[in-house]
């Protein structure tokens, strides 16, 4: 992939991505759904980040912490339908303010959790408020993109994955300075109700958008291996979230801040690939995308494991990032753009597939830790990132 970038280097136009960075900051409307999809992320990284303390203080193993781990995908799953029967009740702005601020509020509760049951319970309550967080967000864009003619998802995605290095980032440093769990979320959760209580006037004010009602759907055969490519890559996604700082601290024994960087710098690599996401496609075929991100994903997996030195394994964590940055984005173009299948069933397709694969991940990781260890663990998302990468080159993508 490197020698093809390298050679349309011209093609990539960075003038043109600054002016549209540009265009997306000094467009209110836009900036405030960027900053809500930076909300959430930065919620996500700063738990994620101190994940091994929870792990440590409540004696879990890998296996019970995969299970604990599977209430937030539970949650984000039935928040749904609950995000498109809201969507249809009160306008896109409001649903996107008030699920903010009710995400912001929960992002206290698992450090109250004193056993693997209150964990669970306290992950699927938050998985129930970011889930219903996310399907309004991603309305609000799209309402923008409708209202305004412009296009702006692909930058919020960026603003999605750069919020998560910042919050990974950050809780690295934070840990390292012992301050309690409790009182850095706390402190998260004030900083990020105060940046929404400023930008909620204008979130109020965006044009109204009304969900589609959310569905599991079936793949049409049409889009198995689409699917299937879509099951493997968000497995690997959300193993590495879950999972980097763990193995960074467990495996390798790191400091806390090294521990945060696993997980920031992949992010930092999905947001750089984001933003640059939409001027990429217009240089390198699907196809191609799919089969070279997928391999870069799972060299930059492997490296982490196979190489048994912190540095090396950020290294790799953020290689992987680079490498699945565009792949979910062009399974969505895909699913929606299947001749024969409609693009809703196909976008929704893609997402059951998805998040099948995010369901999965934790406690299948967990468990294979349990018995065998977590570098086993992870060396099988290798695999599926090559099962993918092997997909891409037998499906068919126009």
């Amino acid at each position: 992939m490197l020698p093809v970038l390298v050679s349309n280097f011209a093609a990539l136009n960075t003038p043109n991505m600054i002016r549209s960075l540009k265009a997306f900051v000094l467009h209110v409307p836009s900036l405030s759904v960027g900053l809500t999809f930076m909300t959430l992320s930065i919620l996500f990284g700063s738990w994620l980040a101190r994940l091994p303390e929870i792990q440590a203080r409540l004696s879990l193993s890998d296996g019970y912490l995969g299970i604990a781990l599977l209430g937030l995908p539970f949650g984000s799953l039935t928040a749904a339908p609950l995000a498109a029967w809201l969507l249809k009740r009160i306008p896109t702005g409001s649903a996107a303010s008030w699920s903010t601020l009710v995400a912001c509020t929960l992002i206290v509760l698992p450090p109250l959790a004193n056993n693997l049951w209150t964990l669970t319970a306290s992950l699927a309550l938050l998985g129930l408020a970011v889930g219903t967080m996310n399907v309004s967000i991603n309305t609000a864009a799209a309402g923008i993109e409708k209202a305004y003619r412009i296009r702006i998802m692909s930058v919020c995605h960026g603003m999605f994955s750069l919020g998560a290095m910042i919050g990974a980032g950050s809780s690295g440093l934070i840990a390292m300075a012992d301050w309690p769990l409790l009182y850095h979320l706390s402190g998260v959760a004030i900083v990020l109700v105060s940046l929404q209580m400023l930008i909620r006037p204008i979130l109020l004010e965006l044009p109204n958008e009304e969900a589609e009602e959310a569905a599991f759907a079936m793949p049409p055969k049409a889009i198995w291996g689409v699917a299937l490519i879509g099951f493997c890559i968000m497995m690997g996604e959300g193993t590495i979230a879950d999972w980097s700082a763990v193995y960074l601290t467990k495996t390798l024994h790191s400091n806390p801040f090294v521990a945060g960087l696993g997980y920031a710098g992949f992010s930092l690599a999905m947001a750089m690939g984001r933003f640059y996401g939409d001027v990429i496609r217009q240089v390198i075929p699907a196809k191609k995308l799919l089969l070279f991100g997928s391999l870069i994903g799972a060299l930059g997996l492997a490296l982490a494991l196979v190489v048994p030195v912190p540095a090396l394994a950020v290294l790799g964590f953020s290689i992987a990032g680079l490498g699945f940055s565009t792949l979910v984005p062009i399974l969505f173009s895909v699913g929606a753009n299947t001749p024969g299948v409609m693009p809703g069933v196909g976008v929704a397709a893609v997402a059951s597939a998805g998040l099948l694969g995010i369901l999965i991940a934790p406690p299948l990781i967990g468990f294979i830790s349990e018995y065998f260890g977590l570098r086993i663990g992870l060396t099988f998302v290798v695999t599926m990132a090559l099962f993918a990468a092997y997909l891409s080159k037998r499906v068919k993508i126009d």
